[in-house]
C-alpha cells in the first residue's frame, strides 16, 4: 500500500472513529497534544502515516476508543498475499487468518523436499484460499428483484429503500415512487439504484444496431398495419408498449386527443406517415430521421438545486423523461443508473446496488437474467402477487438455477418477496379451515404453504418476505435482504475458516508419516475411483430441445417475430442463449450419476477409521468437486453457445421463420418445424459440441482432481494439451 493511501485510509477512519464517538477535534487535539488544524489534515489524508497519527490513535484509544487499537495492529500487518481488506470489512478477521494461512503455505512449498501429496493438497488450498478471501475483501454487493410484468416490483422497491417523494408534495401516497411503476409494461430497461456523490441519472445508451433494429421493428409492426398485410388471426406484432412510448415520442409522434363531436377521439400521426411514405423503407428513414438519434448525446443529468425542486421529486421527474423518450438530447437506454447520495447505508459496510430487471412478460429464461442468477455478488429477490406466490417466473427459474447450473437456493443467493394488497393476507386459512386473524398470521400460513409446494419440487430452503406497501414497515425487510446477503458472506466465510483449519493440520503434522499415509491412501483410492469412473454418461438430450420447446410455448406471437427478425438473437428470445441452456442440462443430466457416485465414494472414505487423520483432506476434495460441477455446467453452456453462433446466426433459416408471419394461424409451430428441421440437418454441429463437452469434462472435473492423485499430473492452469478448442470464428 502506497504511502499516500495509508494516509488516506487512516485519516478516514480516525475521522470516522472520533465522529461516532461524539469527540471534537479540539478535544482529540488536547488528549494528543496536537493543534487542532493538524488533527484537521490527519481526517483530510495530507500527513503520511507518522508518529503524529499514533499519538491521534493513543488518544482515541485513551478516550475509551477500543478500535483505535485494531486499526493500529491492522495498519502495522503486511498483506502480502490478499489484498488488504477495508477496516470496516465484516470479516476482516477471517481475512488475516487467511493471510497468516497463506503466509504459512508460502513458508511450506518453499521446502522442495516436502511429500508430492502433501504439496498437491496444499496447492488446491492456497488457490481455494485466494478465491474465496478475494470475494470476501470487496464489499460490493447487487440485490436484483426479478418477476412477472406488473407484479408491483417497481413500488415494492421504491418503498422498501425510501424512494419516495415526500408525502406533502403529492395528493396521493401511490404517486410517492421514484421509480415509475403501473400496470405493468412502464421501465424501458434495467434499472441500477446506487450510492452517489449526488443525485443524478446516467445512463448506458443502446448502440446504433439495437435503437435501429427497435424502430425498425416499430416501423414494420405499423406498416403492416397500414398496407393490411401479414394479419395473423388473434394475434398482432409490435414492440413493447414501454418501446413504443418512447419512440413516439422521440419522433414526435404521440397520438393525439380530439374532441369531434362533442367525443373524444386519438388521432395517430404514425399513420399519417405511413400513408404519405412510399415504402417501408422510406417509412423507417422519416421515422429515424424525426428521432434525431445523432443529436442524442446526452448521458448523464445532474440536480441542480436552482431548480428550487426538492431532489427527489427532481430524480422521479427526470427519471420518467428518461425512460419515457421525452428528452430531446438523450438517446434510447440500455440501462439507468439513479445515484442517490448515501443508498444503502442501512447495509452497514456492504456497497449495495439495488437492480430493477424488466419484467417478464413472455420467456424466463432470459440471458440479462441468467447474468444475475449466476452472479456470485447478486442476491436474487423473486417479487410475486401474494395470492401467486412464489410465482410463475419464480418457480421457471428456480428450477432453471437447479437443472442448468446446480445452484444452491438455501445459502441466501435467492429470496421470495410476497406482495399482499388490502385484506389478502387474512383471507388465508389454516388446515382446520379458520380464517387468519392478524396479516402476520396470514404471512405464516402463507410461507408453510409455499414452502410446501416448493419442498415437493426439490426446492427446499427458500426464504420467505412478505411486505404490504401500504401497510407494513419496509424495516424489517431491508433486514431481511441484508441477512440475505450475509448467508451468501457467511457460506464463504465458513469455507475460508474450513480451508485455513485442513492447511494448518498438514503444515502442523506433515512430518508425521500417519498424516501422510492417510493421505497417500486417500490419493490411491481417488485414483482407484477415476480409474473406473472416468467417463462422462451419454448424451440425454440434444441441445436444442429447450429453444424448440420454448418456441412452441411462446406467449406472444411478437416476441417470436422481433427474434426471427433478429437472426433469433433477441433480448426477450435468445435462441442460441437457449441452445447454450440446454447443452448445460443435458450435461448436468448425464454428469449427476457421476458426482452422485463421487460424493458417496467419499462418505465411505471419511467413515474409514484407518483415514480419520485424512478427514480435512477428504472434506477439500469432496468441495473441490462440487466446485468443479459448476465450472464445468458453465462451461458446456457456453461451449453450447460457441458451436452454433455461427453457423445460426448466419443460416437462411431466419428468413424462412420471418417469412411465416402473416401465412393463418400456427406461426409458432412453423417456425418451430424450420429450426427442427435446420437442427436436424446440422448433424455435424452435434458430433462437434460432443467432442467439446467431452474435453470440457477431462479439463474441469477429472484433471483437477487427477492433481491430486498423480505425481506427474499437470500443473493447474491452461497448458496447450488440456485447453479445448471452439470452433474458428469467420469474421464478416
Amino acid at each position: 500500500m502506497s504511502d499516500y493511501v495509508s494516509s488516506q485510509r487512516a485519516g478516514a477512519v480516525i475521522a470516522r472513529l472520533r465522529a461516532e464517538a461524539g469527540i471534537t477535534q479540539s478535544t482529540l487535539a488536547e488528549k494528543s497534544g496536537l493543534d487542532q488544524s493538524r488533527i484537521s489534515r490527519i481526517e483530510k489524508g495530507e500527513v503520511v502515516l507518522s508518529a503524529d497519527v499514533d499519538r491521534v490513535l493513543d488518544a482515541l484509544e485513551a478516550l475509551g476508543i477500543a478500535e483505535a487499537k485494531s486499526f493500529k495492529e491492522y495498519a502495522a500487518r503486511d498483506w502480502r498475499h490478499i489484498e488488504s481488506p477495508s477496516f470496516w470489512n465484516p470479516e476482516r478477521a477471517c481475512l488475516e487468518i487467511t493471510e497468516e494461512t497463506l503466509d504459512e503455505i508460502a513458508t511450506f512449498l518453499d521446502d522442495e523436499d516436502r511429500p508430492w501429496p502433501l504439496r498437491r493438497q496444499i496447492e488446491r488450498q492456497r488457490d481455494s484460499l485466494l478465491r474465496a478471501a478475494a470475494f470476501l475483501g470487496q464489499l460490493n454487493h447487487n440485490i436484483a428483484f426479478i418477476g412477472d410484468i406488473g407484479v408491483g416490483k417497481s413500488t415494492a422497491i421504491s418503498f422498501i429503500f425510501d424512494l419516495l417523494v415526500p408525502p406533502s408534495m403529492v395528493d396521493k401516497a401511490i404517486n410517492r415512487p421514484v421509480l415509475e411503476t403501473g400496470a405493468g409494461g412502464t421501465t424501458i430497461c434495467e434499472v441500477h439504484i446506487k450510492a452517489g456523490p449526488e443525485f443524478g441519472i446516467s445512463l448506458l445508451p443502446m448502440s446504433d444496431a439495437e435503437m435501429r433494429e427497435l424502430v425498425a421493428d416499430f416501423c414494420a409492426a405499423k406498416w403492416a398495419l397500414h398496407t393490411s398485410e401479414r394479419c395473423e388471426p388473434g394475434e398482432s406484432v409490435g414492440v413493447s408498449r414501454e418501446a413504443e412510448r418512447a419512440i413516439r415520442n422521440m419522433s414526435g409522434l404521440g397520438r393525439k386527443r380530439e374532441a369531434v363531436d362533442g367525443k373524444i377521439t386519438y388521432h395517430d400521426p404514425v399513420t399519417d406517415l405511413a400513408k404519405s411514405s412510399g415504402s417501408e423503407e422510406e417509412f423507417r428513414t422519416r421515422v429515424l430521421g424525426l428521432m434525431g438519434p445523432e443529436d442524442r448525446t446526452r448521458r448523464e443529468l445532474w440536480y441542480d438545486s436552482s431548480t428550487r425542486k426538492h431532489p427527489m421529486e427532481w430524480v422521479t421527474e427526470m427519471f420518467k423523461a428518461v425512460n419515457n423518450g421525452r428528452l430531446k438530447d438523450v438517446p434510447l437506454p440500455k440501462s439507468i443508473d439513479l445515484r442517490i447520495p448515501n443508498f444503502g447505508r442501512s447495509f452497514g459496510e456492504l456497497e449495495i446496488t439495488v437492480i430493477d430487471t424488466k419484467g417478464v412478460d413472455d420467456v424466463a429464461v432470459r440471458e440479462d437474467l441468467d447474468h444475475r442468477l449466476k452472479d456470485v455478488r447478486t442476491a436474487v429477490v423473486f417479487c410475486a402477487r401474494f395470492n401467486d406466490a412464489p410465482g410463475t417466473s419464480a418457480r421457471v427459474l428456480l428450477q432453471h438455477m437447479r437443472q442448468t447450473f446446480s445452484e444452491r437456493v438455501d445459502v441466501g443467493k435467492v429470496s421470495i418477496l410476497a406482495l399482499p394488497r388490502a385484506e389478502e393476507a387474512r383471507a388465508m386459512k389454516d388446515d382446520m379451515g379458520e380464517q387468519a386473524l392478524t396479516d402476520a398470521e396470514g404471512y405464516e400460513f402463507k410461507r408453510m404453504q409455499v414452502a410446501a409446494e416448493l419442498s415437493a419440487e426439490d426446492l427446499v430452503g427458500v426464504p420467505m418476505v412478505f411486505y404490504n406497501v401500504d401497510a407494513d414497515d419496509a424495516g424489517p425487510v431491508r433486514a431481511e435482504l441484508f441477512a440475505q446477503l450475509s448467508r451468501m458472506r457467511k457460506t464463504v466465510e465458513d469455507r475460508l475458516f474450513d480451508l485455513c483449519a485442513a492447511a494448518q493440520d498438514i503444515i502442523k503434522n506433515h512430518e508425521a508419516q500417519a498424516l501422510n499415509a492417510a493421505i497417500e491412501e486417500v490419493a490411491s483410492r481417488l485414483n482407484t475411483f477415476l480409474k473406473g469412473n472416468r467417463r462422462l454418461g451419454a448424451r440425454e438430450r440434444l441441445a436444442h430441445v429447450d429453444a424448440i420447446n420454448t418456441v412452441k410455448g411462446v406467449r406472444y406471437a411478437s416476441t417470436l417475430w422481433a427474434s426471427a427478425r433478429r437472426n433469433g438473437e433477441y433480448s426477450g428470445l435468445n435462441i442460441l442463449h437457449l441452445v447454450g441452456v440446454g447443452t448445460a442440462r443435458d450435461a448436468h443430466l448425464r454428469s449427476e450419476r457421476w458426482f452422485n457416485g463421487i460424493e458417496a465414494f467419499l462418505k465411505s472414505l471419511k467413515a474409514d477409521e484407518g483415514l480419520a487423520l485424512a478427514v480435512r483432506s477428504i472434506d477439500q476434495i469432496a468441495a473441490s468437486a462440487a466446485g468443479s460441477k459448476r465450472a464445468f455446467l458453465e462451461a458446456a453452456q457456453r461451449g453450447g453457445i460457441e458451436v452454433y453462433r455461427e453457423p445460426l446466426s448466419q443460416s437462411s433459416v431466419w428468413i424462412s421463420c420471418a417469412s411465416e408471419w402473416g401465412k393463418g394461424h400456427g406461426f409458432k409451430m412453423r417456425v418451430a418445424e424450420h429450426l427442427e428441421d435446420w437442427f436436424a440437418q446440422r448433424a455435424d454441429l452435434k458430433e462437434t459440441l460432443e467432442a467439446i463437452i467431452n474435453g470440457l469434462w477431462e479439463q474441469s472435473v477429472i484433471a483437477p482432481l487427477l492433481r491430486l492423485v498423480e505425481e506427474s499430473a499437470p500443473e493447474a492452469g491452461p497448458t496447450a494439451d488440456n485447453v479445448v478448442t471452439f470452433p474458428r470464428r469467420v469474421s464478416v
